[in-house]
């Protein structure tokens, strides 16, 4: 049962053409075209208007008032039905938009379901089956199948009989006048969606619910639907496609080894029927598309979770680039900070061509989720679009497309890390044995693998080969469709924070909306992002090689617990009303850490001096503990950790780190005395670290001990 604004319904029924079905214009074209085969004359638009909602013989009826009573009807009838399945069968059924998710939502709230059409069943039936929509019905009643047609009200008795029940106990889903007179007078809970005709302040008055479109009504009903909840990692994505294409700019770890899953898994009812991704990695590009699919591993509980529904395109093809653009509802920005300035380029492009088409179908907002790991990255990204769009249009067009989409900030809270090339390629060239051998034709020509990372020619080539020889039978189904494309390796920490701006948003299921996001953006920063930097570098001055293996060692893994419970202190003073979400990212990081068995110091100790840039993810920590007279031994430990691992591992240079640790200092908001204390401690601590090495620098820290900042 669902309780629709206080009426508790057990069933719904369905009109079909021009409710469901945006046939009615095409019925008009199609009935105007065989009336003009026929009879040298096209049906009027004001006979066909009369006609919606009419059974067949209420229809033939009106034809002979306006045509004369030797009018063809019936001849034009069938000439029109074979024009329109001819079309339908080349083309698909025209189904309105938000169609699937109100049928998804209903069946899965336990109604019982009918259509109740004037269509022949011939008709009706092969229109369902082609829009993939039968499976949401019990039954049909249809037009040639009741004695009297709408606006008779028995073809939705007869329905609410049929399925047991009341029709007052029944949504009735009509479009038409007649549709709605019909519903009425069969006492049902009335719902009229506008197509072609608007309604009169008569058919107003029958009506209990009207919308504009599915997708309002679509909105109507959510308020009386239950919100799913967090998915579990295991748990499969929606069976039913809804008609919105999705977008990942950015075809990345993030992008393919999180995002991709979050879009898949959607609102927990439907999910999208396309995915476009965007890559320069060749290889990935591919394999992704010759396989139809690829997998995220995790690793934790040894699960390989299939995204499928994704198509991977050239970042470099503007094309595809602007189809992507022009046809989403939603894309996720994948982008590292370096990229946005050029990214921003094609993007702006995207916008314009859709903001000045006049084809296009989605003419809704764009959803953008910005994934970049910085605090307000939303007014970087703005910052470099508007530039781009400033370069090939007008000011007034660059505002209204800045103005006329969604722009919201996320906080990302899981680790995912992508394959190099050559683990892709061992894991291809496996494939590809394997399907040879099962053709019974063992390929014996194999390139030897190597261990660099990148490719040589000739492996790119050999690969290009075994894609095109597999692409046909993994496409086709066969055996080895099975056997999973492993791209990604993945945490299994579920959520995704977002700004809370974009009414699209409200019903995913692994997205938390938050109104500040600047709160969880500050989070993440110090607490997931810090403390993950200050923990690869430490582990990587003793020798590690991952996260998780390092975490096997008592004194990193003691000083990872001691760094986020100190970390933790400042944030609770800082940002007082995210206890819950402070305690929640805290745990999840540890854990994931414990576990990050494929996540390489290397990797994550990467660019030391920007991570200890002042206010950035260590010493906007260290800064605040400083002011607030809270322990911080452990995050200046994590300071030092970084210029030694500078100094030591990348062998950066002495004068440049020097220059870099009195820059930051001096802008931090201490006093001096607390910033002459803190160059001492950060200058005998490195020098403490570089012990064994000769550096220059343990030359320098004698010269440079005394000066002020």
């Amino acid at each position: 049962m669902l309780i629709f604004h206080d009426y508790p319904v057990q069933g719904a029924l369905f009109d079909m053409d021009g409710t469901m079905f945006d046939t009615e214009r095409l019925r008009f074209q199609t009935l105007k075209q065989a009336s003009n085969e026929l009879i040298g004359q096209e049906f009027s638009d004001e006979y066909l208007m009369q006609c919606l909602g009419l059974s067949a013989k209420a229809s033939e009826q009106l034809a002979q008032k306006f045509y004369g009573t030797d009018v063809p009807y019936t001849a034009i009838r069938k000439r029109a039905d074979e024009i329109e399945l001819a079309f339908v069968r080349q083309n698909g059924v025209p189904i309105k938009k938000g169609l699937i998710q109100v049928l998804e939502r209903l069946r899965k709230s336990g109604l019982r379901m009918a259509v109740a059409t004037s269509s022949r069943r011939a008709i009706a039936e092969e229109y369902l089956i082609n829009a993939n929509v039968y499976k949401f019905f019990d039954l049909l009643v249809c037009g040639d199948e009741v004695e009297q047609g709408k606006p008779h009200p028995e073809i939705f008795i007869t329905a609410a009989q049929r399925l047991n029940l009341q029709p007052q106990q029944c949504l009735m889903f009509e479009d038409s006048e007649n549709g709605i007179n019909s519903a009425s007078e069969a006492g049902g809970v009335t719902i009229l969606l506008k197509d072609i005709k608007e309604p009169s302040d008569q058919v107003l008055a029958q009506t209990r619910f009207y919308y504009q479109d599915m997708n309002e009504c679509l909105n109507a009903l959510d308020q009386y639907i239950p919100e799913m909840g967090m998915p579990q990692l295991q748990e499969s994505f929606p069976q039913s496609l809804n008609q919105l294409t999705v977008g990942i700019h950015g075809f990345g770890a993030i992008g393919g080894g999180y995002l991709a899953q979050v879009l898949s898994h959607w609102d927990g009812f439907t999910r999208p029927q396309r995915i476009l991704a965007s890559t320069r990695n060749r290889l990935y590009l591919e394999s992704v598309n010759s396989f139809a699919s690829y997998s995220i591993r995790y690793n934790q509980c040894s699960y390989d979770e299939r995204i499928e529904n994704l198509t991977v395109i050239d970042a470099d093809n503007q094309p595809q680039m602007l189809d992507m653009y022009m046809q989403s509802s939603l894309i996720v920005l994948c982008l590292p900070e370096q990229a946005i300035p050029s990214e921003a380029k094609i993007i702006a492009k995207g916008l314009l061509a859709r903001f000045m088409s006049q084809e296009i179908q989605n003419d809704e907002p764009i959803t953008f989720l910005i994934v970049l790991n910085k605090v307000c990255a939303k007014y970087l990204v703005l910052k470099h679009l508007r530039e781009a769009l400033l370069e090939i249009t007008d000011e007034d067009i660059a505002e209204h497309i800045l103005t006329e989409h969604y722009f919201c900030d996320t906080v990302v809270n899981r680790m995912a890390s992508k394959l190099t090339d050559q683990a892709l390629y061992r894991q291809l060239n496996i494939k590809h044995q394997l399907f040879k051998q099962y053709q019974s034709d063992l390929n014996e020509d194999s390139i030897e693998l190597s261990d660099e990372t990148a490719l040589t020619e000739q492996q790119e080539q050999y690969l290009s080969s075994c894609l095109d020889d597999m692409k046909g039978q993994f496409q086709a189904g066969q055996f080895l469709q099975n056997m999973d494309l492993i791209l990604f390796h993945s945490e299994t920490d579920m959520p995704i924070y977002v700004e809370n701006r974009s009414p699209l948003l409200h019903k995913m299921r692994q997205m938390i909306l938050v109104d500040q996001i600047s709160d969880i953006q500050i989070i993440k920063n110090r607490l997931w992002n810090g403390c993950h930097a200050m923990l690869a570098w430490y582990a990587s001055l003793n020798g590690h090689e991952t996260i998780g293996i390092a975490m096997a060692d008592l004194a990193v893994r003691q000083y990872a617990e001691r760094l986020v419970d100190e970390v933790k202190l400042g944030l609770a003073n800082l940002i007082p009303n995210q206890k819950k979400q402070l305690d929640r990212m805290a745990e999840s990081f540890l854990n994931s850490c414990r576990s990050a068995y494929k996540d390489p110091c290397e990797r994550v100790a990467r660019e030391p001096l920007r991570k200890l840039n002042f206010n950035e993810r260590v010493l906007g920590s260290l800064e605040n503990h400083i002011q607030q007279q809270l322990p911080h031994q452990n995050l200046l430990n994590g300071a030092i950790y970084g210029y030694a691992h500078a100094l030591k591992i990348l062998e950066l240079d002495e004068i440049l780190i020097v220059q870099h640790i009195q820059k930051n200092v001096a802008y931090m908001d201490v006093t001096e005395t607390q910033k002459k204390q803190l160059l001492d401690q950060l200058y005998q601590g490195i020098q403490h670290e570089l012990a064994d090495v000769d550096l220059a620098f343990n030359e320098m820290f004698g010269e440079i001990k005394s000066e002020s900042v």
